[in-house]
């Protein structure tokens, strides 16, 4: 009796492990699909409400602009600060970190200044995975450590810029309905990643 009690404690154990398994198993898979969707909401704040790094990074880096809209940006993991402002007849939008950390610089662009060579890349991407496809904004990327990024916009130095493609587009795959993704590209317009945007909302369209 005693070792069929034992040998009944052992299973129960193995199948406590077994569906503790399989329960982190799926967590996992459900973290990563939400991972791939894009949820945001923006709020606008005042200058004073961001965080000094960031206002000091952006007065350095763009130092004839007058009064940048900042907002508050949250997201699936947390919230980061944005600061949107023309600039040379372009849309300019910075986004900074929780603590104010430059992040990225993004200035729109039209799909008519991309170069022949991005272009075609883009297009074998979209019509080699989609049924159709519409191009709705198009934003040139730029990323790097804070003074490289500073001494890019303000003295026109390139070493250390990273420079990508973020590309908000609807299409339809050829087995599904269509949606609105956005997509990033490298600098030669090649494939890097995409998200479903599932929400966007701001509480006050500026521009």
């Amino acid at each position: 009796m005693f070792i069929c009690h034992k040998n009944y404690n052992s299973l129960r154990l193995i199948l406590k492990m077994r569906c503790f398994y399989i329960t982190l198993f799926s967590f996992i898979i459900i973290v990563q699909a939400h991972a791939q969707v894009k949820i945001e909401r923006e709020i606008r704040v005042n200058q004073r409400d961001v965080p000094e790094e960031a206002v000091i990074w952006l007065e350095d880096a763009f130092e004839t602009i007058k009064k940048p809209k900042w907002y508050k940006e949250f997201f699936e993991t947390g919230f980061s600060y944005e600061a949107k402002f023309y600039l040379k007849k372009r849309f300019y939008s910075v986004e900074f970190d929780s603590l104010g950390m430059i992040e990225d610089v993004e200035i729109e662009m039209d799909e008519s200044e991309l170069s022949e060579h991005v272009n075609k890349n883009l297009q074998a991407y979209f019509k080699g995975n989609y049924q159709s496809f519409k191009i709705e904004k198009i934003q040139i990327q730029y990323t790097g450590d804070p003074d490289d990024l500073e001494d890019f916009f303000d003295e026109s130095e390139k070493e250390g810029i990273t420079t990508r493609y973020e590309i908000e587009y609807r299409a339809k795959p050829n087995d599904g309905s269509e949606e609105i993704w956005e997509g990033t590209f490298d600098q030669e317009g090649r494939f890097i990643s995409k998200r479903k945007i599932e929400i966007r909302i701001t509480d006050n369209l500026i521009f």
